[in-house]
This record gives structure tokens, sequence and C-alpha cells, in this order.
């Protein structure tokens, strides 16, 4: 009986993308069927795809449509083991087999799937090969393992940050995501990075344009500390040196983690005094808001003020650069063995977001009440002890090329938000009054400014 084949050929990894393994497949395959005179009417190719995992194998799937269809009825392949490596899958293939008359060739060693000896071969081989991916799988994990427990790179895509052996930083890169990590705890949003990585033409290991998941990927990653992990759990310090340190790294994932992040943390990167001015009236920190076409600050308990956020944040602004332009301003610099206050501030912030993830921790059972005290405990004394280091320090470097440049409003008008509301905050406080008139003319009398 004339037979129309399908040639199948499949490789697990094609590290060069060359196809070659499917190739020379292929051809094997083709001298096959020209010595059982079978006419080869397509060639059915899954190259790089695994036949381990169950996930969706685009061309075998089109080779099953075509048998049920009757466009082939002979399948030709290398060995089995390109065929299946899950006895569900040669189960599923013996049954579509018999109800078509489907004749199987391999150049391994043909197995003649219309016999009960045949098909109980068939079963043999393709027990034996589950039984040799379980075996590799087995030692490839306990390999993978060691060299995570060892703090070496279990290999794969190049991380960004670093070189193609994934030890060396890459120094363009690594700047980026000390940026990223800096700018997440000073209050950007995670869209808002996205956005200006683009924006800067800045692109992934892959050469792609970055999104909130991979960004995510990329923040959340043990080995921005210098930190070796396996399967999402810590095993310790890794073998290449860390881009940001333990404590910053861990409470922008804290950060990342939290579920209110999208509510509440993201509207801090928009405008200049959220979450830093507080109400006359409860003394709560105010919060942006829309109000029809309009945003407003708003206290917490949202009742005792609405007050337009563009000409409050022009007002201070104005106060800031007109302070920092004075002959004077030098002296609010500290000394040289001053601290980095922008270091302090964003290591209040990453204490802080420790905090929060201890909590979490807490309400989802994964530590104890005791446990929760002593974390508690321990985060806030650090945050103590860095709150009374930047009380009692200089200005520091936040300042910076604020003091004693040409012209200090460019500067400041080119300043990231992040950046501005840190000096803001090292400075000033800001307290919204309450008014009883009504209408939309702007009072800067109702604003009211302290130096700190």
């Amino acid at each position: 009986m004339p037979r129309t084949a399908g040639i199948y050929v499949r490789i697990s990894q094609d590290r060069d993308g060359r196809a070659l393994g499917v190739a020379r497949q292929e051809e094997d395959c083709r001298a096959l069927c020209a010595r059982r005179g079978w006419t080869v009417a397509k060639v059915y190719a899954d190259n790089d795809v695994s036949a381990t995992t169950g996930k969706r194998r685009p061309a075998y799937a089109a080779m099953l449509a075509d048998i049920k269809g009757g466009q082939i009825n002979a399948v030709a392949v290398w060995d089995l083991d390109r065929l299946h490596r899950r006895p569900i899958e040669l189960e599923d293939f013996i049954d579509l087999a018999d109800r078509h008359g489907v004749d199987l060739g391999s150049v391994g060693g043909d197995v003649d799937l219309s016999t009960p000896g045949g098909r109980l071969q068939a079963r043999i081989m393709g027990a034996v090969a589950r039984n040799e991916m379980e075996v590799k799988s087995a030692r490839t994990k306990r390999a993978q393992l060691q060299a995570a427990q060892q703090g070496r790179w279990l290999g794969g895509v190049r991380p960004f940050g670093f070189e193609v052996d994934g030890t060396t930083l890459r120094p363009t890169e690594a700047a980026e995501i000390v940026r990223l990590v800096d700018a997440l705890l000073a209050g950007d949003s995670l869209a808002g990075l996205v956005r200006d990585l683009n924006a800067r033409g800045v692109r992934s290991t892959r050469g792609k344009p970055w999104s909130y998941t991979t960004l995510r990927q990329v923040i959340r990653r043990p080995r921005n500390a210098g930190l070796s992990d396996y399967h999402g759990e810590i095993l310790g310090p890794a073998r290449w040196p860390a881009i940001v340190d333990e404590g910053r790294w861990r409470g922008a994932r804290a950060l990342l983690a939290d579920p209110a992040r999208r509510t509440s943390r993201s509207n801090r990167v928009r405008w200049l005094l959220a979450g830093l001015a507080r109400c006359g009236i409860c003394g709560e920190t105010v919060k942006s808001a829309r109000a029809g076409s309009r945003t407003v600050y708003r206290c917490r308990t949202g009742k005792h003020l609405a007050r337009a956020a563009v000409p409050v944040d022009a007002l201070v602004d104005a106060v800031v650069v007109g302070r920092l332009q004075q002959p004077d301003a030098a002296a609010l610099l500290g000394g040289a063995d001053a601290p980095d206050q922008a270091a302090l501030h964003l290591d209040r912030a990453a204490l802080t977001a420790r905090l929060d993830e201890v909590a979490c921790a807490f309400a989802d059972g994964s530590i104890t009440a005791a446990q929760l005290r002593a974390a508690t405990s321990a985060l806030r004394g650090k945050v103590a002890a860095v709150e009374t280091a930047m009380a009692a320090s200089n200005r520091g470097n936040v300042l910076g090329d604020l003091v004693g440049g040409s012209n200090v409003e460019a500067v400041w008008a080119k300043l990231p938000l992040a950046r501005r509301r840190a000096v803001v905050d090292l400075l000033i406080e800001v307290t919204l009054l309450p008014s009883g008139r009504r209408g939309n003319r702007f009072d800067p009398t109702l604003v009211s400014i302290a130096w700190r």
C-alpha cells in the first residue's frame, strides 16, 4: 500500500540557533523513506523544543492534525525518543496510529505499532527513555543546587548588569541597577522607571524594550545584592560582586511585593509633596487625588482640606530655589566627613519597607509572633539609628550640585522628582492650612513653610 510520510525531527536545545541537529535527522529520515518507497509529503520540525516538559510542541501538534485529516499515513523519525519522552503521549499516538493505519519508521530501529509485540516494544522503549530523562534531570538539578550553594552562576541568558560569564560586572548596566533601586526607594513608580529606560534607549540583555514584568524581575534578583539563590531560596553569598547592598535590595524587593503600592505609593512619583507635606488640622501627611480636572492634596482622612497641587508645588519650588541661590547657601553643606544624606534617606526607606515585609510575613503565617516582635524591634532600632544620624549630620551631598552653581533654577528643573523630594524633605517642613473661603484662587498664605 503506497505511503505518504511525514518526517518528524526534534532537538531539545539548539544553543547556536543553526538547527544543525534537526537537519541531520531529516537527512537520515529521508534516506529511510527512500528505502521504504514512501513519498515524503512534509517535514515537521520542533527545533529547540523539549518533549519532557509536556508543553505544546507546535510541529508535533500539526503532524497529528494531518494524520487525522488523512494527509499522511506514515511517520519517519530518527529515534523514538525524538517523537515521545512521556508515556502518556506515546499511548495517545498508538491509539491514533491504530485508528488511521499509520506506519512508523525509525532510523534507530523500526517498531510495528500494528502488533501487540510491537506496541509492547514501543512502551518498553518509552519507559526506558522516560527513566533516562528522569535520571538526567535529577543529576542536573543536583549539580545546579551544588553550584548555587557554592555561589557559582548556573548559566543561561546573560544577566543584566553582568558580562556573559555571569560574574563580571558590566559597569553601564550595573549603574542602571543602582539608579533603579535608589529611585524605587525614593518613591518612583515601576511604570515610570520603565518609561524612562525605554525613552533613553536602554535595552534588556535580549535587546528588547523593557516591560513592567521584566524590570520587576531584574530589581528583585538576589544576585544584585551578591547573593546566590536556587528556585527563590537564598543560599548565601555568591562569587560575583554585589551591585547594591543587601539592605537596599531587600527594601526594594519588599516595596515591589506590597499589594498596596499600586494605589498608595505610586502617587508619590507624580507630585512633589505627596507623603511629605502635612495637614494643618490632623497632622497627617497629604496624598494626591483627582478632583474634577485638577489634582489636589488631601489629608489622609479626606475631610480637612483640598489644596490644588500645581500652585503649591510651584511655590515650594520657588522657595527652595530662592534659598539655594543665596550667597550663604554653601553653609547648608557639611564638611568632607559628613554622611551621605541621600544614602541615609534611602536606608530609612529600605528599613521601613522591610518592616512592612515582616508584618506581611506574620499575617500569612510565615513567622511567629515572637519572631515578629524580635524582627520589628531590631529593624526599628536600625531606623532610629539612621534617623539620629540624619538629624545629627550636616546637609550632606544631597544638595551637591545645587549649591555653588551658576544657575540653580536650571539645575533644579532638570533633577528627577525623587531627588527634588529628598531636598525638600531635608530642608523644609510644609504644612497645608485649611480655608473657610470658597473659590479656586490660590492663596500662598495657606502654605506654611518652616526651615529645618
